[in-house]
């Protein structure tokens, strides 16, 4: 079965459960703040959650942006579009576009969004590099990568025990030995913070910059 498919499959098995699973978790909260914090996200801008599963992140946004929300998964992306209108109905100011899309082939135009956050993203997509590149192609000069993630450390080679772990959470959910540095570096972005927020430096929170023009 394609990995993308599989992707697709899985996540529609999961929506159900997804909030109950992973909503609450403080260390999911704690490095979506986070991530979000480091980002300085401002009234006006544009910002895309991509793989934004049942739209998690929209709690931690600021006020006066405009969202465009995407994930690859329909039955995710109709729970995100309940989820915002539940904050509407609590008079939050946000204004978000719901849609279905592969976040290695994003149906934006090319510059067109400040910030492009990737939360618990790059180590589920079937290709970081395509998605990372996708992320950098439709950020504008000068904008802003937010990302939280898990991720093994730069330059580190897994033990047999991880590779071992990381065979059975890939057919789960996730992979455990994807880097950050390279796929930044992949997609001409320059890192500019990363900090350890939890697990034992497992899961990091970046922010990254697309260089200006």
């Amino acid at each position: 079965m394609p990995t993308a498919l599989w992707n697709r499959l899985r996540y529609t098995l999961y929506a159900p459960v997804y909030d109950l699973a992973v909503a609450r978790l403080p260390l999911f909260r704690r490095g979506r703040r986070r991530s979000l914090a480091l980002a300085a996200l401002r009234p006006g801008e544009r910002v895309l959650l991509v793989a934004a599963g049942t739209g998690l992140d929209l709690e931690f946004l600021p006020d006066g942006v405009e969202v465009i929300a995407t994930d690859l998964t329909p039955a995710m992306v109709a729970r995100l579009e309940a989820r915002a209108h539940a904050l509407h109905a609590v008079e939050r100011d946000l204004r978000v576009r719901a849609e279905v899309m592969d976040a290695a082939a994003l149906a934006l135009p090319d510059a067109s969004v400040d910030v492009v956050v990737l939360h618990l993203a790059l180590a589920v997509v079937p290709d970081p590099v395509a998605a990372i590149g996708e992320a950098a192609r439709v950020l504008r000069p000068g904008g802003r990568v937010a990302v939280f993630d898990k991720f093994l450390p730069d330059g580190e080679r897994p033990s047999p025990g991880r590779r071992a772990a990381a065979a059975v959470a890939r057919v789960l959910a996730t992979d455990l030995n994807r880097q950050l540095g390279p796929l930044l570096d992949a997609a001409g972005l320059r890192e500019v913070a990363r900090e350890p927020v939890g697990l034992g430096g497992a899961f990091v929170v970046a922010r990254a910059e697309k260089p200006a023009v």
